[in-house]
């Protein structure tokens, strides 16, 4: 096997689960579907593993959620973020029963269709509504608000939701 035959199969299941996703608003470009609304996006990006070789190809699915009031000019433009760019971000797996960090290998023997059926109902039951009830502003104010911050350290939480709650006043006045 080769690792063009476990790309192609990851390409094939990546695009059945674009397919699965325009419905909800989501548009791919590369290995990541984005959804932007309300001045925000939301990102499911495929990460292959560093541990994947040529008879198998490791991948997970990295959730995120960009506040475009938290941009910086050296950051990405909204539509060009990634989730190591994301200001609240995890794997698939955390919304999982016992939040295991999952990952999923192509081998020869991967029926390729199967797999991505298998991820388009994960991604359709539990990583949409999850990103859609973070897209706006104020979900992730009352997130943060609440304590929780997916990706991010304490102190990182309480900066940007500093930042957040200065540029929302400034909105509404």
């Amino acid at each position: 096997m080769t690792r063009d035959t476990t790309e192609g199969m990851l390409e094939e299941v990546i695009q059945s689960v674009a397919v699965h996703l325009t419905p909800f608003g989501f548009a791919r470009h590369g290995s990541v579907l984005r959804i932007e609304q309300q001045g925000n996006g939301g990102l499911l990006e495929f990460q292959r593993s560093t541990k994947s070789s040529r008879d198998g190809l490791l991948f997970t699915v990295n959730l995120g959620i960009v506040c475009g009031a938290l941009l910086d000019s050296p950051s990405p433009a909204l539509e060009r973020a990634r989730t190591i760019d994301a200001h609240i971000r995890q794997r698939i797996g955390m919304l999982l029963p016992g939040r295991p960090d999952k990952w999923w290998e192509i081998t020869q023997s991967t029926d390729a269709g199967l797999l991505a059926k298998e991820l388009s109902e994960l991604i359709v039951r539990d990583a949409v509504p999850y990103i859609m009830g973070l897209l706006s502003t104020t979900a992730i104010i009352a997130l943060w608000q609440s304590g929780q911050s997916p990706g991010l350290t304490g102190g990182q939480r309480a900066r940007l939701l500093s930042r957040l709650l200065v540029a929302d006043r400034k909105r509404e006045a």
